[in-house]
C-alpha cells in the first residue's frame, strides 16, 4: 500500500505517493549523476622540488617556506611531505593535455582521455603528440593515481610523468605488474634519484617495492582496492576524464576537465620518447 504524502506548494496542497516520489528520487539521481560527468577529477598533484621549481623562488607566488630542492610536496595546500613517501598505485593511465602548441608553456585548454586522443593523427615533428582539427595539440601525460600511506586525506594523489619521464611511469608500471595482479595492493617508496644520458643529468622521482599489503596490512589493502576499482569504473564511465564533442573542436577550444599537470616540472631532453 502507497501512503500519501500531503504538502503545500505555492499555497496548493499536493498529494504525492511514495511510488511516485521515489521515482523522482532516482530520475533526480540520473540526472545528477550525468550533470556531474563533466567536472572530472580535481587531482592533488604530488610534486618534487627541483632547481626551477617556482616554489623555491621567494618571488614567485608559488613559494614555499622552508621547502628544499629534493623535497615532495603539494603545491595547492603550500605543503611540504618530505623527502620520501610510501605509496599505493591505484591506476596507471595515460591522459592528453589540450595545449595551443606543443610548447612547454602554451595555453592550455582541457584534457582528453587516450581513447578519444589517439583517434587523431600524430602531430608533424612528433612520435606521439596528436593533432586536433583546430590547430591544437594533444600532448600526453602519464599519471599514477595513488594512495599516500598515512595520508588519507589526499584524496586525489597524483604523480604526473611527461617527457622523459615516461620511462619511468613505464618502468614502474611494469614492476607493478610482475609483482601482483592488482598495482592497488603494493607499497613503493618514491624519492628523488637522479637520471642521464650522453648530455646530461636531471631528477625525477625514483620509486623502490617495500611490501604487499596483503601481507602486512589487509585493512590497508581493502582500502586501497575499493578506492582503485572506483577510480577504474570513473574512467570506463568517462566521469573521470570526460568525453569531449569532437565536432567542436573544428570550431572552438572545449572545456577542461581536470586541472593542468604543468606544475610537474619536468626534465626534458631532445629524445623522442614514444608511447
Amino acid at each position: 500500500m502507497n501512503e500519501k504524502n500531503v504538502s503545500e506548494v505555492e499555497g496548493k496542497e499536493v498529494t504525492v505517493s511514495d511510488e511516485e516520489l521515489a521515482g523522482l528520487v532516482a530520475q533526480n539521481s540520473k540526472l545528477q549523476e550525468k550533470e556531474s560527468e563533466g567536472e572530472g577529477v580535481k587531482a592533488d598533484y604530488i610534486l618534487l622540488a627541483k632547481t626551477s621549481t617556482k616554489a623555491l623562488q621567494r618571488s614567485r607566488e608559488e613559494y614555499i617556506k622552508g621547502l628544499t630542492i629534493g623535497d615532495i610536496f603539494l603545491q595547492k595546500e603550500k605543503r611540504i611531505l618530505g623527502a620520501e613517501l610510501k605509496v599505493v598505485p591505484l591506476a596507471f593511465i595515460t591522459i592528453y593535455n589540450e595545449r595551443e602548441s606543443a610548447d612547454q608553456n602554451a595555453k592550455f585548454f582541457g584534457a582528453w582521455n587516450k581513447e578519444q586522443a589517439v583517434n587523431f593523427p600524430v602531430a608533424d615533428g612528433s612520435y606521439f603528440n596528436r593533432q586536433l582539427p583546430n590547430g591544437h595539440i594533444l600532448i600526453p601525460v602519464n599519471w599514477v593515481m595513488v594512495t599516500v600511506i598515512g595520508h588519507h586525506e589526499i584524496e586525489n594523489a597524483v604523480i604526473a610523468f611527461k617527457s622523459t619521464g615516461s620511462r619511468i611511469w613505464k618502468k614502474w608500471k611494469e614492476d607493478a605488474k610482475s609483482r601482483s595482479a592488482s598495482s592497488a595492493t603494493l607499497v613503493y617508496k618514491i624519492f628523488e634519484e637522479t637520471y642521464n644520458n650522453d648530455k646530461y643529468d636531471w631528477t625525477d622521482f625514483g620509486f623502490e617495492y617495500v611490501e604487499s599489503l596483503l601481507e602486512t596490512d589487509k585493512a590497508e589493502a581493502v582500502y586501497c582496492l575499493k578506492k582503485s576499482n572506483s577510480i577504474r569504473e570513473s574512467y570506463e564511465k568517462h566521469t573521470l576524464i570526460g568525453n569531449h564533442d569532437v565536432a567542436s573542436v573544428e570550431k572552438a577550444p572545449v572545456k577542461a576537465y581536470i586541472e593542468d599537470a604543468s606544475e610537474t616540472e619536468d626534465s626534458f631532453d631532445d629524445e623522442e620518447v614514444g608511447f
